[in-house]
């Protein structure tokens, strides 16, 4: 009888959820309905509700699940290694997608269009990452290869995961960046030997590094020109900015 009852009360749940976001859109779903709604295309058959509620417990928003750790995702009960495999590709196939639309034809016309590509990428991650990005001889953005590191640890490519992007992009330049979350954009002694490892890859294979970026807090740094090339505003900058502007 209670199975039953559970039967009853799910049946139709899911063209329910495609009805709402159909109906009044994306935007309107609440957080569980909208990760249940995702969860729709990850797992064909059965009740997600209760999954959708504790990857919610476990990682407090939509964004943060699909940018999650796959072993974080597979410590979830209900989450198993082709889930979370599932769920960890999803942002890959969004950036596919918006390449995709973009006809792969983004025009770099000077460094403020690089470094607007590269905070899209990095500038509110909570974890660190790292974006390459690969340019033709015409300054358009062909490809681009994000890795991350989903805990408070540093991340880092190999020489073999460079070589292997420079051969299969073939770039006539390239962009290097990362992000410090709530750090400050200066680089560590590991990032120095990071910028001088890819510059002599860079060099070997005939390949332009046009800079390696790094975004924190404060805005980005250049690592080739060793300065802040973009700087945000704090707090306390636009408190100071506003302290004698009167509203009355």
């Amino acid at each position: 009888m209670k199975k039953e009852v559970e039967k009853n009360i799910h049946e139709g749940h899911r063209e329910r959820l495609v009805s709402l976001a159909v109906n009044a859109g994306v935007d309107a779903m609440s957080d569980v309905q909208l990760v249940e709604f995702f969860l729709t295309y990850i797992f064909p058959r059965g009740d997600v509700n209760p999954l959708a509620h504790r990857l919610l417990n476990k990682f407090e928003t939509f964004t943060q699940i699909i940018e999650a750790n796959k072993n974080d995702l597979i410590s979830v009960e209900g989450i198993n290694e082709r889930s979370a495999n599932k769920i960890s590709l999803f942002k890959e196939l969004f950036y596919a997608f918006t390449t995709a639309k973009m006809g792969r034809k983004f025009v770099v016309k000077c460094r403020a269009d690089i470094i607007a590509v590269v905070e899209d990428c990095l500038r509110f991650r909570t974890t660190e990452n790292m974006v390459l990005l690969a340019l033709s001889a015409s300054n358009i953005i062909t490809h681009r290869r994000q890795f991350c590191e989903n805990n408070s640890g540093r991340v880092s490519i190999s020489i073999m995961e460079l070589t292997t992007f420079l051969a299969s992009s073939k770039p006539a330049s390239i962009v290097v960046a990362h992000c410090h979350p709530f750090g400050k954009a200066m680089p560590s002694e590991s990032d120095d030997e990071g910028f001088k490892l890819a510059s002599d890859v860079c060099h070997t294979c005939g390949v332009n590094l046009i800079d390696s970026y790094i975004v924190g807090e404060e805005g980005v740094y250049s690592q080739k020109e060793e300065k802040l090339v973009r700087r945000y505003y704090d707090v306390e900058e636009l408190k100071d900015a506003f302290k004698d502007i009167s509203f009355q």
